[in-house]
């Protein structure tokens, strides 16, 4: 008996078969083989893409197992929004593949018309990007979104800002200071960074090159001062420069009791007007103030020392009397007396102020140069002729006061 021979080797070369199918789904869809069947739209190819014509998710099915071999494979990609279904030919699901999803199958027995499929997801026909390898400055990933991102950096010496400070927040916490700025042509329109002056000085944030803030070229800080600094890729411009004000004059009492040698300003005491001091001090006091332009209305109500207002380091800080009050400022240097130095500074008004230097009748009379005897008719006029006198001020007036001198 003679024997084949395959000379070629291998396998036998199947016919040339549409490879790909692009379908858009209307509705259910019942797949066909392409062997011997003209060509159409419900060809199950090799790869088939899925795009819906009509809102919906639909049913595709395959055509029956026991018509192809083992082995047969292809490839579905649903493009659609809509989670599309992949069922036998006897109706069993085989697999549900959501949208960009892709799924390969392939015919494990093909005995009987339903067949046994095997499928599983190829792949993602629609990218999905990490959340993390996307999240950039002011950005971070949180599960699988993206949430702001404000990093806080707190300082206390001089710093230079750079490209890497991107939306962060520096919390200056020393006394006098400075941030030097990048060139806003260098870091690019759009760029902002945070600022807050949690210290006690002034905050001065400088421009490189010929840049601006707000149109001028530097920007002084308060302490409570924060701000957004954003740039144009030009100049700087601030957003929700400064405290919150409550109103014109502000006013606090603080407790010295127990207390001496300095006691420096801080938290919520910083940036009031009115001051009122209080308590029994232990020795002489100076309360320090912040090296910022500021004016201080101060009433001493502190008892058993001295007590004095300047600067750190100031040199012979005005002292505020004792049971008395004053005005000061600060030039953003020193602390002096807002008003001359013959002011009113205690209780009573002395006669070089203007006042009587008494807080009695009698004492203003002597105080004011009037004698024993002037003293005594002034007093019985007083007493016994008031209303008559009334009636002719200029006559009382000068009768009293010729007496009195």
């Amino acid at each position: 008996m003679t024997t084949f021979t395959n000379i070629f080797g291998g396998n036998l070369i199947g016919p040339s078969i549409p490879t790909y199918n692009p379908i858009t789904l209307t509705g259910n869809l019942t797949l066909s083989w392409p062997l011997e069947t003209a060509p159409n739209s419900n060809l199950c190819t090799s790869i088939i893409d899925i795009t819906v014509g009509s809102t919906g998710a639909y049913v595709t099915t395959l055509p029956p197992a026991n018509q192809v071999g083992n082995g047969t494979a292809f490839i579905i990609n649903n493009f659609s929004s809509y989670t599309q279904t992949i069922n036998g030919n006897t109706g069993v699901t085989i697999a549900t593949i959501a949208p960009g999803s892709t799924f390969f199958f392939y015919l494990q027995n093909n005995s009987t018309v339903a067949g046994t499929w095997f499928a599983f997801q190829y792949g993602t026909a629609v990218s999905t990007p990490s959340v993390a390898s996307i999240a950039g400055p002011g950005l971070r990933a949180v599960g699988t979104t993206l949430g702001q991102d404000i990093v806080v950096t707190t300082l206390n010496t001089n710093f230079t800002i750079g490209n890497n400070n991107q939306t962060q927040l520096l919390n200056w916490s020393g006394g006098t200071g400075a941030f030097l700025l990048p060139l806003a042509g260098t870091v690019g329109a759009n760029w902002y960074i945070q600022l807050r002056n949690s210290g006690t000085g002034i905050l001065t944030i400088t421009n490189s090159g010929s840049d601006t803030i707000n149109g001028t070229a530097n920007l002084a800080m308060n302490p409570g001062d924060s701000c957004f600094l954003a740039t144009d890729g030009t100049n700087w411009y601030t957003i929700g420069l400064g405290p919150v004000i409550t109103g014109n004059f502000n006013f606090v009492t603080i407790s010295l009791a127990g207390l001496g040698g300095t006691y420096t300003l801080s938290g919520t005491q910083l940036n009031q007007i009115g001051y009122r001091f209080t308590g029994a001090l232990t020795s002489n006091i100076v309360v320090v103030v912040p090296n910022t332009k500021q004016e201080y209305w101060v009433n001493n109500q502190c008892t058993g020392f001295t007590l004095s207002i300047g600067t750190s380091g100031q040199v012979s800080p005005p002292t505020v009397n004792s049971a008395a009050s004053a005005i000061y400022y600060c030039d953003g240097a020193n602390v002096y007396l807002a008003t001359p130095s013959s002011a009113i500074s205690s209780i009573p008004v002395t006669v070089a102020q203007g006042g009587t230097g008494s807080t009695t009748a009698g004492g203003a009379l002597v105080n004011l140069g009037g004698t024993s005897v002037g003293i005594a008719v002034f007093t019985a006029f007083n007493n016994a002729g008031a209303q008559a006198a009334m009636a002719a001020p200029s006559v009382a007036d000068a009768y009293i006061f010729g007496m009195i001198n």
